[in-house]
């Protein structure tokens, strides 16, 4: 079993991938959360796996709530096997420590951790955009390679930590993320182009939390308050009528297929 969040479809591709090495299926947290589903039980000998994106060196906000409200059945602790895979477009920090001490209080041992970059996704902050076009390809063609390794791993049953942590990993796991989660997680400064806007609801479709809807008078996307900052609407937007203040009005675009 594989509990996976993703907005830009990078650590969805990187769950589906080891679910096919390992003959094993996933599960959208999101939806799972959005259908009230936090009860799920593992097959005897069944492992579980955690799949997310590294946010602000940090676990994305949904998935610490899915993660707080998980009950899990079937686990043993000392003979099941848990692990994570976190995807980053460099580094994440203590993001594997936070994950530990989070599963932790759900009575669950992180006996594994891995990382796999992927191309960058977060451009709301100056000095943060996506890669440029040649390192995009270069990281998704190594990427599948150390999809095979950690897939290797974990049907070894490896006890192992093998993520890339990067430098000034306290002040940016302890300090910078807080500061991040307090002040930059809120969809308020998201906003829409009119003259861009063509009303096709990709960023209803797309957003994982189901928190934007179309204003009925002016046919235009709101959002409600119950964002994790994926940018997912940003992103797949095929206008680029969506911005986050002006932050984002220069900046690429990304996600995983396009």
């Amino acid at each position: 079993m594989i509990f996976y969040f993703s907005g830009t479809g990078n650590t969805k591709h990187v769950a589906q991938q080891l679910a096919a090495k390992l003959n094993d299926h996933t599960t959208d947290v999101a939806e799972a959360l959005a259908n009230g589903n936090t009860t799920h039980t593992l097959a005897p000998g069944e492992s579980v796996g955690f799949a997310f994106p590294t946010y602000a060196w940090g676990l994305p906000p949904a998935f610490s709530h899915f993660i707080a409200s998980l009950r899990l059945c079937g686990y043993s602790h000392g003979k099941s096997y848990c692990y994570m895979v976190t995807t980053c477009g460099d580094d994440i920090g203590l993001t594997a420590q936070l994950f530990a001490k989070q599963i932790a209080k759900q009575g669950l041992e992180c006996n594994a951790a891995f990382s796999v970059q992927m191309p960058n996704v977060y451009v709301c902050l100056p000095g943060f955009d996506v890669d440029p076009h040649l390192l995009e390809k270069e990281k998704l063609h190594n990427a599948e390679r150390r999809i095979d390794e950690i897939a290797l791993c974990i049907a070894q049953r490896r006890i192992t930590t093998q993520v890339v942590t990067g430098k000034h990993k306290w002040l940016k796991s302890k300090v910078i993320r807080p500061l991040f989660l307090h002040f930059a997680v809120r969809d308020s400064r998201f906003r829409v182009m009119p003259d861009r806007c063509t009303h096709c609801k990709t960023c209803v479709a797309s957003c994982p939390m189901h928190n934007i809807t179309i204003d009925a008078p002016q046919g235009m996307p709101q959002w409600h308050g119950n964002c994790t900052m994926c940018l997912s609407c940003l992103h797949r937007c095929p206008a680029q009528a969506i911005q986050y203040g002006n932050a984002t009005l220069h900046k690429g675009r990304y996600f995983f297929g396009h």
